[in-house]
């Protein structure tokens, strides 16, 4: 993804959030920290790199998976991927997820939430290059020496 890719997606997240007011509400209730609208405006603009926790949270807020979905719709499948690679990656980001998620759930704090959320997106993307992967494998595999 292009710099000024991020930036368009971003300023529109924003715009869909009501605001840089708005938007900043948001993603300081996800990272538990102040953020400046100026901050805000340089990302919109191009002038600064994305933050995926803040686009995240705005993605969240307003409904909208636009940079989950960009990623997904420009990732091609592959099968020359490791397997054994990928399933170890997805089990430890699995693991992480399942760790934040228990945290989360025995403090009730957001900072754990947000962490949490992030957590299983990661996993969720793992296990998800993982299925890509199956079914890439699955169309080149001939058929006479499938089990």
């Amino acid at each position: 993804m292009t710099p000024d890719i991020a930036a368009r997606m971003f300023k529109n997240l924003v715009a869909q959030a009501r605001g840089t007011a708005a938007a900043a509400a948001i993603i300081e209730s996800a990272v538990g920290h102040s953020i400046s609208e100026g901050s805000l405006s340089r990302i919109s603009n191009g002038n600064a790199e994305v933050p995926m926790l803040w686009a995240w949270a705005l993605m969240d807020a307003v409904k909208n998976p636009c940079f989950d979905t960009y990623r997904a719709q420009t990732r091609e499948a592959t099968a020359d991927g490791c397997p054994y690679e990928l399933t170890g990656e997805a089990s430890k980001e699995h693991g992480e997820a399942i760790e934040w998620g228990l945290k989360a759930a025995r403090s009730s704090s957001a900072k754990h939430w947000s962490r949490a959320a992030v957590e299983y997106r990661e996993a969720a993307t793992k296990h998800t290059e993982m299925a890509n992967l199956c079914e890439a494998r699955a169309e080149t595999v001939d058929l006479g020496k499938r089990a």
